[in-house]
């Protein structure tokens, strides 16, 4: 009777600590999911912050003008464009 009822215990033990082993890696497993969730929520919350930094800077018609005569080269009607190349410069050559 003692001894049935140990291995009876014994298969329990196994099984509880199999399960328990179980848990531990899939905690594991979603404490890594987790953390690469946080570090892309927080990348996704700098980048919405740039963003509207920049949309408040451009909701501004001089920086809105501004910008687009740096980036499409834009003129008004009636005025000229003058583009500077800059002088070639050279670096010393290496021995």
């Amino acid at each position: 009777m003692k001894l049935g009822f140990a291995i009876i215990l014994f298969l329990f033990l196994v099984v509880l600590g199999w399960n328990i082993y179980s848990f531990i890696g899939e905690q594991r497993s979603l404490d890594a999911n987790l953390s690469d969730v946080q570090n892309r929520l927080a990348a996704a919350q700098a980048n919405e912050a740039n963003l509207k930094g920049e949309a408040q800077y451009l909701s501004n018609p001089l920086n809105l003008e501004k910008e687009l005569r740096a980036r499409f080269n834009y003129k008004k009607p009636g005025e000229s464009m003058i583009i500077i190349v800059p002088a070639a410069t050279s670096s010393p050559a290496a021995p």
